[in-house]
């Protein structure tokens, strides 16, 4: 699927310029194609139909979609939010709309007992307010108005994007409208395929605006929607002739006295995911409670520290199981202390293999982020809201509202893959791309769920799969399982531990 940011939108659309296509033709087009999705999916014939048009290029296609209604028998009337057309096009479609009997509302002017009672009366709404160019909060008027239209029992249609929902990153204001349709002008934009998005869209439809396929050349899709198809492509097959060195040696460097099961979760998940050799590197106190439930895992018992944790002085160990393994999990439940800060650092320095980091791993990296850049080995950070607003230094609620800008220019910054847990999962590459999951559920939120899918990643990075790929369908397989344990259990009830026992059903499921 072909996902396009604003600015991408914006430079497909200047291309098509070069191909006999102006933007006047591209308001027409985009204006009529709306409207033909309108007119297939309803009976417009006498309908009441209420457009709401912005003074931007959005509020032009508006004014082309009421023209078209007019045309096909509905009554129609305009609500001009802010004034009059402020562009070019805009201005001439506005003419073309004069000589019929189209009402005009100023927004401002009209009398607001009129304007209710006529939505009270309005069959179809349309959208056609900000689009793409909306971006931050919604000010007094116009939440006025989006929730003048949410408090309608008409079908509402958004052309391109609901107002309120910013287009790439698809934050929503909390009054942002909420369409049964959106139509698409030509491509998938962020918010179309976002969760956090999704839902005020409703219904989407792509609709063809005559833009060539030319004016596409060299624009490459920044947003990647991780399906199935994408995961099961990647995966390889267990060839016949294979054995336990085939699929890779994982190092996991986990746990302490007060966190043994972040060990015990995510060695079990690394060899659920295919791995197949995983060694546990902990206290020995972790390896001898971990061995009656890691029966397959190889352990590596190492010197304790004073407050239960691995102990610097173990540090030769380590490295000498790294350099015979093909990829290393680090963090999940070290605890932050000066021993292991230290270890982090060390570790990572020493690592040519790929290096997934999780957990007290990351909390660690924060207190000395630069050590990213003084590493020989490609990373992945799996870090959740409040361990990426350490990395990072930024509040949480900018995260919220930017995280796939954000995460995307950490990554790029630092030259690793980022996985970015939250309700909503998303991976960023290297390269700047965004892979967005579309599995999981709210029974993943409990205690034992990150070391889960850290496992998951490790295991399949052991495998040589490349770490964006093992990143993005990691946390793919993770909320798949998920979403099986929460049939079985219930989302109320299930346990991360049960994440892991429904892996096997998901690779049955799709032949792996």
């Amino acid at each position: 699927m072909v996902v396009v940011t604003n600015s991408q939108m914006k430079q497909i659309e200047e291309n098509s310029l070069k191909y006999s296509m102006s933007m006047k033709r591209l308001m027409e087009n985009a204006g009529s194609a709306a409207a033909m999705f309108i007119r297939r999916t309803m009976e417009v014939d006498g309908k009441f139909c209420t457009v709401f048009c912005g003074r931007g290029n959005n509020g032009g296609d508006g004014l082309v979609v009421a023209r078209k209604l007019y045309e096909s028998g509905a009554n129609v009337v305009v609500v001009l939010t802010d004034g009059d057309p402020a562009t070019d096009q805009a201005k001439e479609m506005m003419e073309l709309i004069a000589p019929m009997d189209v009402a005009l509302v100023y927004y401002e002017k009209e009398d607001p007992a009129y304007l209710k009672e006529r939505l009270e009366a309005t069959d179809i709404i349309v959208d056609a307010i900000y689009g793409t160019g909306f971006h931050g909060q919604l000010d007094e008027k116009h939440r006025k108005i989006c929730e003048l239209i949410n408090g309608t029992t008409a079908q509402v249609i958004a052309l391109d994007v609901p107002s309120g929902v910013t287009c790439d990153t698809g934050f929503a204001d909390e009054y942002a409208v909420i369409a049964d349709m959106t139509i698409a002008f030509d491509s998938y934009k962020p918010l179309h395929v976002l969760p956090v998005s999704v839902g005020y869209c409703g219904e989407i439809k792509t609709a063809d605006i005559g833009i060539p396929p030319q004016a596409h050349e060299g624009i490459e899709g920044q947003f990647i929607l991780v399906d199935n198809e994408f995961v099961f492509s990647r995966l390889p097959k267990r060839r016949r002739d294979s054995h336990k060195g085939s699929y890779g040696k994982l190092l996991n460097i986990a746990g302490s006295q007060k966190y043994m099961g972040a060990a015990i979760l995510s060695t079990m998940a690394a060899m659920r995911a295919g791995a197949g050799y995983v060694t546990l590197a902990s206290t020995k106190e972790v390896c001898r409670t971990a061995l009656p439930s890691l029966l397959e895992a190889v352990m590596l018992p190492l010197k304790q520290g004073k407050e239960g944790h691995i102990s610097y002085e173990s540090l030769p160990e380590i490295l000498e199981a790294l350099e015979n393994s093909t990829a290393l999990l680090i963090g999940n439940g070290l605890d932050v202390t000066q021993d292991t800060c230290r270890l982090v650092y060390e570790v990572l320095k020493n690592a040519k293999c790929p290096v997934i980091v999780d957990g007290d791993g990351i909390n660690v990296i924060s207190r000395n982020i630069d050590i990213l850049k003084q590493t020989n080995c490609n990373i992945v950070l799996t870090p959740h809201m409040k361990e990426l607003s350490r990395l990072t230094t930024l509040p949480i609620e900018q995260l919220k509202q930017d995280r796939y800008t954000i995460g995307a220019n950490f990554a790029r910054e630092y030259g690793c893959t980022v996985v970015m847990k939250d309700a909503y999962t998303a991976t960023a590459g290297a390269d700047g791309r965004m892979y967005i999951n579309t599995t999981g559920n709210a029974g993943m939120a409990k205690a034992g769920s990150g070391d889960v899918l850290a496992g998951i990643i490790g295991g399949l990075a052991a495998q040589g799969i490349d770490l964006v790929t093992a990143a993005a369908a990691g946390a793919y397989l993770h909320g798949l399982a998920g979403n099986y344990a929460a049939c079985k259990y219930s989302q109320y009830g299930m346990l991360p531990r049960e994440i892991i026992d429904q892996l096997p059903k998901v690779f049955l499921h799709n032949d792996r």
